[in-house]
């Protein structure tokens, strides 16, 4: 097993990448340079972000360097007010077709491998494609289809974030 969250490598052009790097045995490597959130429901309630969520995502831009994005529909037009000191990118949804449109979303990254992280029906083609799906449960629950769809299931963002910023946890849970 080798884990290397956090090294420092150099894609070619002379730029350093600090990523979440996984030998996952029965699995392979997994290296993971961008994290894709859905916003409500798993960052947030009711529009509102959840406790610990803002120190997570900092984290894993600091520590990690991962390139993280939020994907959502706004309901509650809460997402740019609630993330307005984070650093990441806010995309919100246009189409009436959440799911294609989400799933979508992750081909912008082409060959870097993306962790998706969700608890929706519209969330279950996101977590498919991406190297890494986990679904939220939380207080809304997950969808069936989310949960089928996804690598990991977890009870609360925390835990997720958790996995991400300690990711022998990851080697322990996906390990055949």
């Amino acid at each position: 097993m080798s884990v290397k969250a956090g090294v420092q490598t150099y894609d070619g052009t002379g730029v350093m990448t600090i990523m979440i790097g996984l030998d996952i045995p029965g699995r392979g490597a997994l290296n993971l340079e961008v994290a894709v959130f859905d916003y409500n429901g798993t960052l947030a309630v009711d529009g509102q972000m959840l406790g610990p969520v803002a120190e997570g995502i900092r984290r894993l831009v600091e520590e990690y360097g991962l390139e993280v994005h939020i994907l959502t529909s706004d309901t509650f037009g809460t997402v740019n007010q609630q993330c307005r000191e984070l650093p990441v990118t806010i995309q919100v949804l246009r189409s009436k077709e959440h799911t294609a449109e989400k799933a979508a979303y992750l081909e912008r990254f082409g060959e870097r491998q993306v962790v998706a992280v969700g608890n929706g029906s519209n969330d279950e083609d996101m977590l498919k494609r991406a190297a890494l799906g986990v679904v939220i449960i939380g207080g809304e629950g997950c969808s069936s289809r989310a949960l089928t769809a996804a690598d990991v299931a977890v009870n609360r963002v925390e835990d997720a974030l958790g996995l991400l910023l300690n990711p022998k946890r990851l080697v322990a849970t996906l390990r055949r």
